[in-house]
C-alpha cells in the first residue's frame, strides 16, 4: 500500500534505480574509508528543510575527513558550513521538487567537476544526495552532527512569537500549505489584541509578512537566526524556517494537514525542544484556534523554564538521519 506520505514524495523528487543505488553504495563506502584530500559537497538543490535536519548534518560530519570542504548550495546559506567555502547555483527552489531535489546525479556530478576545476583542484571526493538516497546508505555509511544555532537578537529586543506564513507557489502538488493572507493579518490581530508582540520571519520572497507584524524576513540565514532568537517562541505551518527554529533551541507551535507531516518535525529535533502541535488536520486553522495553542504554549514555557530565563533544549544533538 502507498502511503500518502509516499504519494506526495514521489511527485517531485528523482528517481534512483537499483543499480543506481548499488553504485552510490559503493562510491559511498569508498569514501568513507578511502577519502581523498578535498571534498566538493553537492549541489543541494532541494527543500531547505531537508538541507537543515539532513544534508548539512552529514556534511558537518564528513568534513573532519578533509583537508578543504566546497558547497554548493542556495544563496544565503553559508552560515551553515562555517570552516567550508561555499558557492551559489542558479536553481530556483520553485523549481527545484520536494525532499532532496529532481537534480540527477548526472548533472550534479557535472557542477561539482566544474567547480572542482575552478578551485584547482585533483584529489576530491564528490559528495551529492545520490550518497543518501536510501535509509541504508545513511545508516550504514553516514554520520550526522549538529551545532546549535544562536545569534543575539536584532535589536536586543525578545519578543513573544515570531511567525512564519509559508508564500511559497512551488511547482508539484503542495499549493495547500500557505496559509491565507488574510488569516494570517487576523491572527497577528488577535495577538495584538491579547498583548503579545509579534514579528515575521521567512524569505522575503517566500514568507508572508502579516499586517502589524514587524518584519524580520531575510535572505541571510544568519539574519534569520537572530530574528528567530528576537522571539520566545515560533509559530508557523510545518516548513523549513519550523525546523531551523528547532535547530536555534526555539520552541514551535505547528500546524498542518496530516499527521506525517507533524512527525516528520517531531522526529526531527535533534535538540529535543519542545514541539506543539495546533492542528494536525489542517493548513488553514481559524486564526482564535491558534491563539489559543500559542498562549497555552507560552504559559507552559514559563512553567518549564523559569518565566523563560532557562533554555529549552537539551545537549548534545542527536543524530536523526534515518528518516
Amino acid at each position: 500500500m502507498i502511503t500518502h506520505a509516499a504519494q506526495f514524495l514521489n511527485a517531485q523528487i528523482y528517481r534512483y534505480t537499483t543499480k543506481e543505488k548499488a553504485r552510490y553504495f559503493l562510491r559511498g563506502a569508498r569514501q568513507r574509508f578511502l577519502p581523498a584530500k578535498n571534498l566538493i559537497a553537492g549541489p543541494f538543490a532541494g527543500e531547505f528543510g531537508y538541507e537543515l535536519m539532513q544534508w548539512q548534518g552529514y556534511i558537518r560530519a564528513r568534513r573532519k575527513c578533509y583537508d578543504a570542504t566546497h558547497l554548493i548550495t542556495y544563496p544565503g546559506r553559508e552560515y551553515l558550513y562555517e570552516g567550508c567555502t561555499v558557492s551559489f547555483h542558479d536553481i530556483r527552489l520553485e523549481k527545484a521538487g520536494y525532499s532532496y531535489g529532481l537534480i540527477s546525479p548526472a548533472e550534479s556530478i557535472l557542477l561539482a567537476r566544474k567547480q572542482a576545476a575552478a578551485l584547482g583542484w585533483k584529489s576530491y571526493d564528490i559528495f551529492i544526495p545520490a550518497l543518501l538516497c536510501t535509509q541504508y546508505h545513511k545508516r550504514f555509511l553516514w554520520k550526522q552532527d549538529f551545532r546549535l544555532l544562536e545569534e543575539p537578537p536584532l535589536d536586543g529586543r525578545v519578543h513573544d512569537v515570531a511567525f512564519h506564513f509559508r508564500a511559497v507557489r512551488k511547482d508539484g502538488p503542495d499549493l495547500s500549505k500557505n496559509y491565507p493572507p488574510a488569516f494570517a493579518d487576523e491572527l497577528a490581530h488577535r495577538c495584538l489584541e491579547a498583548g503579545l508582540s509579534v514579528i515575521c520571519i521567512g524569505h522575503p520572497d517566500y514568507a508572508y509578512c502579516a499586517s502589524g507584524c514587524e518584519d524580520r524576513r531575510r535572505v541571510d540565514l544568519q539574519e534569520s537566526v537572530a530574528a528567530i532568537h528576537s522571539a520566545r517562541l515560533v509559530a508557523g505551518e510545518n516548513s523549513g524556517p519550523m525546523h531551523l527554529a528547532n535547530l536555534c533551541g526555539k520552541p514551535t507551535v505547528l500546524w498542518a494537514n496530516d499527521q506525517w507531516r507533524i512527525d516528520y518535525s517531531l522526529r526531527w529535533n535533534p535538540f529535543q525542544v519542545p514541539i506543539y502541535v495546533a492542528a494536525n488536520d489542517s493548513a488553514t486553522p481559524a486564526p482564535e484556534k491558534l491563539l489559543a495553542a500559542i498562549r497555552d504554549a507560552l504559559r507552559d514555557l514559563a512553567q518549564k523554564t523559569a518565566d523563560f530565563s532557562e533554555p529549552c533544549y537539551k545537549l548534545p544533538g542527536q543524530q536523526i538521519a534515518y528518516y
